[in-house]
């Protein structure tokens, strides 16, 4: 264990400063580390190396001996919920340094004895606004984005066909035949919300079943751009703006793909076969898992897929929800929009098991030999695949 820290250790002073690691010179007062520490277990965790200069100098700290119990009870008594955190000493270059290990916490917010809460953005921390605050609440599992009620929307904003296509499909039955009002069953659906004077419809209600979701989630698109290069930078070669609801969405997303994708065939035996740039299920699964998991509390954000010569770039609005990280995504199952997810399961958009990372994974690597690329950028998450042309 300690091992693995130190190697953390190591790589993030060569790689410098990040979103998941902090320099210090020395040990700083009491509210600096509580807010560091704070920023770090709100946003997705990470490492303060102490003994360091902020352009990766090793100082050294001429005292380590009470270090970690000073550390410990700012953890434990300046920081609510309290934070439990790993501490290392170890020397390089001849020189002490000490580093303290902050794991995404699935306590989130927290915040400082001062009641304030900090998050990390690229390099440095900073107060969080009362929307990042919410962010957070919801990527930790506390607030349901798709279940909030949308003001201003009632049950003639919802498509009653397509809320009956869906109920034929997963119930067999019609929504005209039921024993209750069509207010009240699509309450129980998760569509409609009591508000206190009369109903309206949930985010997700009007994400998957609306006549026009974008009149009020504006947000709630995928842009979709063409490059003849290798970089943002290159000629624009199209560009597409898709709308509609979620299940729309993906089956445009997947036409578009197929059209704008090279493909190639050869002669094996007697029949000629053909072979797609990328393995479509993988594209297919990494933008249902786009459009099932993004935040969609981010207000001007949108599913964005730049296809390069190279490669393919996926970007979804919002960090990795719950105590899923980088690390552990590969195995790990959580989500941030409930409802939205369960209609997608039930109309065998998603499988709902938690393999979709390793479904990416396997076919890519049976397709070209590589393997998909997954990062963090601040308020995003991305996902690269690459083609044949990057062997060259």
């Amino acid at each position: 264990m300690q091992k693995d820290f130190l190697d953390k250790v190591k790589k993030g002073i060569i790689e410098g400063e990040s979103l998941f690691v902090e320099f210090k010179e020395e040990l700083p007062n009491v509210d600096d580390l509580s807010a560091e520490i704070c920023a770090l277990a709100n946003m997705e965790g990470g490492m303060i190396i102490f003994g360091i200069k902020d352009n990766g100098e090793i100082k050294g700290l001429e005292e380590t001996k009470q270090l970690e119990e000073k550390i410990m009870n700012v953890a434990g008594q300046n920081i609510l919920p309290e934070i439990f955190i790993d501490f290392l000493v170890t020397e390089i270059q001849n020189k002490k340094i000490a580093a303290i290990e902050v794991l995404k916490s699935a306590s989130r917010p927290h915040q400082t004895n001062k009641g304030v809460f900090y998050i990390r953005v690229g390099t440095t921390k900073r107060k969080a606004s009362k929307e990042e605050l919410g962010r957070i609440y919801q990527d930790a599992g506390v607030i349901d984005y798709d279940q909030i009620s949308i003001k201003e929307s009632s049950l003639i904003d919802i498509d009653q066909d397509k809320v009956n296509q869906y109920f034929h499909q997963v119930y067999n039955k019609d929504i005209y035949n039921e024993q209750i009002s069509l207010e009240q069953l699509f309450c129980n659906l998760k569509i409609l919300k009591q508000g206190k004077n009369n109903l309206m419809a949930t985010a997700g209600g009007l994400l998957l079943f609306g006549k026009d979701p974008q009149k009020f989630l504006p947000q709630a698109i995928i842009k979709l751009a063409v490059f003849d290069g290798s970089d943002a930078t290159s000629k624009m070669l199209d560009k597409k703006e898709i709308k509609n609801t979620l299940p729309s969405q993906i089956d445009e997303v997947e036409k578009l793909i197929k059209f704008f994708m090279k493909s190639s065939s050869k002669i094996e035996g007697f029949k000629r076969v053909y072979k797609t740039e990328y393995p479509i299920e993988a594209i297919r699964e990494v933008v249902v898992n786009a459009v099932a998991h993004r935040n969609y509390s981010i207000a001007g954000s949108s599913i964005r897929i730049f296809i390069f010569k190279n490669r393919i770039e996926i970007y979804s609005p919002g960090r990795l929800p719950n105590t899923i990280t980088l690390n552990n995504m590969l195995y790990a199952q959580q989500t941030r929009n409930h409802f939205i997810v369960r209609v997608l399961d039930n109309l065998n958009y998603i499988e709902g098991i938690g393999t979709g990372i390793q479904k990416i994974i396997r076919l890519m690597k049976e397709n070209n030999n590589t393997e998909p690329k997954f990062e963090i950028f601040d308020e995003e998450f991305r996902v690269t695949l690459m083609n044949d042309k990057n062997k060259n």
